[in-house]
């Protein structure tokens, strides 16, 4: 199993409605792609010294090939939409993790 897990630390004063937003749209719209087979957000409890909150977004894949095309054919459109409505409110980094 596979696990793309995109890090959010957003701004305090919009995490709110983020979290409302990626629920509704970011994670119902990942949830229609046949590849991903569990979408989830997180909350980090451990704040790290920061102004904002921090946020994980992990979607699993059974296979590599599965993850190679979401990110060759979807990523990017998914990724599109928040990245646009959120410009300047957050900073992110993403990791792919094998479960062993």
């Amino acid at each position: 199993m596979f696990i793309f897990n995109t890090t959010f630390n957003i701004e305090k004063n919009i995490h709110e409605n983020w979290v409302k937003w990626m629920r509704s749209n970011f994670l119902t719209d990942a949830a229609k792609l046949s590849m991903i087979k569990n979408c989830k957000i997180l909350k980090l409890l451990t704040e790290i010294e920061s102004e904002g909150m921090t946020y994980s977004v992990q979607f699993t894949f059974d296979e590599m090939e599965e993850y190679v095309s979401f990110e060759l054919n979807h990523k990017e459109k998914l990724f599109e939409r928040h990245n646009m409505l959120f410009r300047g409110k957050f900073v992110t980094f993403s990791t792919l993790l094998e479960e062993i």
